[in-house]
């Protein structure tokens, strides 16, 4: 395989910049949004120990940021249904949210309905800049080591099987098909025969 080759300075040297073909074809499209997501951010614990569901939601708000060509990060909104849209299960949508919030990719301000409002839930990428205060990423999943994933998904899983053993002793067990005798087994009140 070949070297890439560089375009010489005044001395002969390379001086770093692609030449050419090399300069037009290894460049972000033009004609598309796109998103950029460092080698480190993908070898990080925190990516690597996503569920298929935070990667999903992750990837509805890659869309939405990109829809906002990149300058509504930190006021990011998507809805309950259009994460379901996206291809998320209802029930999994919350703890996904939970799961990017402890990996260190994810700040969410939740919405909510008061006093005759509707308020938006609000997601802030934090490997990303926020373009409407000029604010850098916060980069806070590099602080997530896999120690701290392992034991909060060990935890989570916990937690899940206790929300369904106290599910399981509310759901009353059927036993028999009614309390109701068959009507030949009544006794007539008035004459005390069957």
């Amino acid at each position: 395989m070949g070297t890439v080759s560089s375009k010489p300075d005044a001395t002969g040297r390379s001086s770093g910049k692609q030449s050419g073909l090399i300069s037009r074809v290894m460049k972000p499209p033009t004609d598309e949004p796109w998103i950029w997501l460092s080698r480190e951010l993908l070898i990080s614990p925190a990516w690597r120990g996503l569920s298929v569901n935070a990667r999903k939601l992750l990837d509805r708000l890659h869309i939405e940021h990109m829809n906002h060509a990149g300058t509504e990060n930190g006021r990011l909104i998507v809805t309950h249904d259009q994460f379901i849209n996206y291809g998320l299960t209802a029930s999994k949508v919350k703890p996904a949210i939970v799961e990017c919030e402890f990996m260190g990719l994810l700040r969410f301000v939740r919405g909510g309905r008061w006093a005759g409002s509707n308020q938006p839930s609000t997601y802030r990428l934090t490997y990303l800049p926020t373009a409407h205060n000029f604010t850098r990423s916060t980069d806070e999943w590099r602080n997530v080591s896999d120690d701290e994933i392992a034991g909060w998904k060990s935890e989570q899983k916990q937690r899940q099987k206790l929300k369904t053993e106290r599910c399981k002793k509310q759901i009353p067990t059927v036993t028999s098909r009614g309390t109701v005798p068959p009507l030949r087994v009544v006794p007539n009140t008035k004459t005390g025969s069957v």
